[in-house]
């Protein structure tokens, strides 16, 4: 049977270690302070030791998320040395991307700033920006690191060639890539982004292991792919005795045992449930019938 790890791993090569399951911010802007502090402490206490944020979360109000966050480790500084912190930059609205060295340095300090904290754990690029050639990436970010501003560098959403072209600019390895992954959305499994992990030493992190919300109210009886997908879930979470969300993300653990999802649930109640997909046993052909659904055909 196929089962998640729940013990903490490193990120990639690094010397960060993490939960198997990542706390997201992204709608932390949603709430206040007290909410804001509420919802970490709760990702902490549940074992997601890395929480998720980016200077764009919050926008139009640009930075918010962060700010929040930053004023929970004002009024807790010890609550910064239980978590590894990940934030991102390259993105500004409506431009909508732009990864030129002194930009990413600036959003690097903003973001510090923000957070009220002296250095970053895991610095992403949060997308890729075509307009800027993957050697002035890799300065921008290089410049951070030899500052002692970021310890550990990554991307998100990039593909497998872009990025080993980034890598290939840089003196130190990228240790991970945040890519959208989940049962409605398997793409990185055949698109190659899981095996350049693999080959790479790196994690992939799955952002939205849950289709942004969707999957849990899909009606597993209609005849469409989302539909067969919630079905062959349903069966995996009867059998485990949890519900769907569980088997979703226990999906993507057992894609590969590095594999650490994002969870961004707003009810404090609901973050600690999360670690319920840590129980789920799969057999291969549960998980065959998940990776089925989603492509309408059978397997050669």
């Amino acid at each position: 049977m196929l089962k998640p790890l729940a013990n903490e791993r490193l990120l990639g090569t690094s010397e960060l270690s993490v939960g198997p399951i990542s706390y997201g911010h992204w709608r932390l802007s949603e709430g206040n302070a007290a909410e804001a502090a509420a919802k970490t402490r709760a990702a902490l206490d549940a074992g997601m030791t890395m929480i998720d944020t980016a200077s764009v979360y919050g926008y139009p109000d640009f930075g918010k998320a962060e700010e929040l966050l930053g004023d929970v480790i004002k009024a807790d500084p010890g609550i910064r040395n239980e978590m590894v912190l990940a934030t991102k930059a390259g993105i500004y609205p409506p431009t909508p991307y732009d990864c030129r060295p002194d930009t990413i340095v600036q959003t690097c300090e903003d973001s510090l700033r923000r957070l009220n904290t002296d250095v970053i754990d895991l610095f992403y690029i949060h997308r890729p920006d075509m307009l800027t050639p993957h050697a002035d990436v890799a300065e921008g970010l290089m410049r951070l690191v030899e500052a002692g501003k970021v310890r550990e560098i990554a991307v998100s959403n990039y593909t497998p060639s872009m990025f080993s072209a980034l890598q290939s600019m840089l003196p130190r390895p990228l240790v991970a890539n945040q890519v959208e992954f989940s049962p409605v959305r398997q793409d990185p499994v055949w698109d190659g982004t899981l095996d350049q992990c693999q080959e790479y030493s790196a994690t992939l992190i799955a952002w939205s292991p849950l289709g942004g919300g969707a999957l849990m109210t899909q009606d597993a009886s209609e005849a469409s792919q989302t539909g067969r997908i919630a079905a062959a879930l349903d069966a995996v979470a009867d059998r485990n005795g949890v519900d769907r969300g569980a088997a979703a993300l226990a999906f993507t653990m057992v894609s590969h045992p590095g594999i650490v999802p994002i969870i961004g649930t707003q009810r404090v109640e609901r973050i600690a449930e999360a670690n319920r997909a840590l129980e789920v046993e799969m057999s291969r052909e549960e998980y065959y019938a998940i990776v089925t659904a989603w492509r309408g055909v059978g397997l050669p």
